[in-house]
């Protein structure tokens, strides 16, 4: 039998485990920083695509010129706090504003500007935005255990984005894997009908008001939304594309 030890798992064990996750995985790339004077480096940046969330808090920067002079040049760190944006190939960050009420943790209070992934640009500006690991917990838990616990939280975290959206004067960003996007295209008939008909990859919107039917669409969208947030994203595109500012 496998003998069990109380752990105290903080957040640099989270970190430690991520960590671990993205070395193999994630190498740096072109892209370049906006800092909040509005100086601009260019260089190479790591993006995190094991571990997401980290692409929100901070950054790791090969500076151009310092890599000219020296190719084992170390990378320099940016948190949030002195970033306005930054991009890595045509995957553009942008800090945003946003409290996740539904999982406050003691660390995030007061820090909950973050560097989100752009997804939509104009009159329906969105945002992909991921939760954080737990950053306190303490368990009776063998090592294997805790590796089991922390690769689950750590895909529980990669599948519950949100797809976070805010129209045109709104002061409020809305999830839309959980908001009606119909509300959202009423002012353009065109691009209404084309989504509720599914012509831009998306489920097709069900005319049915019977509860049957309204569960049936509440579990495929629980299920597939996230995996199929592409057609999303191209129906608000096209929203923004005939709203556009002549």
């Amino acid at each position: 039998m496998i003998q069990k030890t109380y752990l105290t798992c903080c957040l640099f064990l989270t970190l430690l485990f991520s960590s671990a996750l993205v070395k193999a995985q994630d190498s740096y790339q072109p892209g370049y920083a906006i800092l909040n004077d509005g100086t601009r480096l260019s260089g190479q940046i790591i993006l995190y695509s094991k571990t997401p969330w980290f692409n929100q808090r901070y950054i790791w920067l090969k500076d151009s010129a310092a890599v000219a002079a020296n190719p084992n040049v170390k990378p320099k760190k940016y948190k949030a706090d002195d970033l306005k944006s930054y991009q890595v190939g045509n995957r553009c960050f942008e800090k945003v504003h946003f409290v996740d009420l539904e999982k406050l943790q003691f660390k995030n209070l007061g820090t909950n500007d973050h560097m989100m992934e752009k997804l939509n640009t104009g009159k329906i500006t969105a945002y992909r935005y991921y939760g954080y690991p737990v950053e306190f917990v303490r368990v009776a838990a063998s090592e294997d255990e805790m590796d089991r616990m922390l690769q689950k939280e750590n895909n529980d975290l990669l599948n519950s984005w949100k797809y976070l959206a805010k129209k045109g004067s709104d002061e409020k960003y809305r999830d839309i894997f959980d908001y009606d996007l119909q509300k959202y295209f009423e002012d353009t008939p065109e691009v209404l009908q084309k989504y509720q008909a599914g012509g831009y990859g998306n489920e097709p919107v069900s005319q049915k008001k019977g509860l049957a039917a309204k569960m049936i669409a509440m579990a495929k969208k629980a299920t597939y939304s996230h995996m199929q947030y592409e057609p999303l994203v191209v129906a608000i595109d096209d929203y923004n594309a005939k709203n556009a500012a002549k």
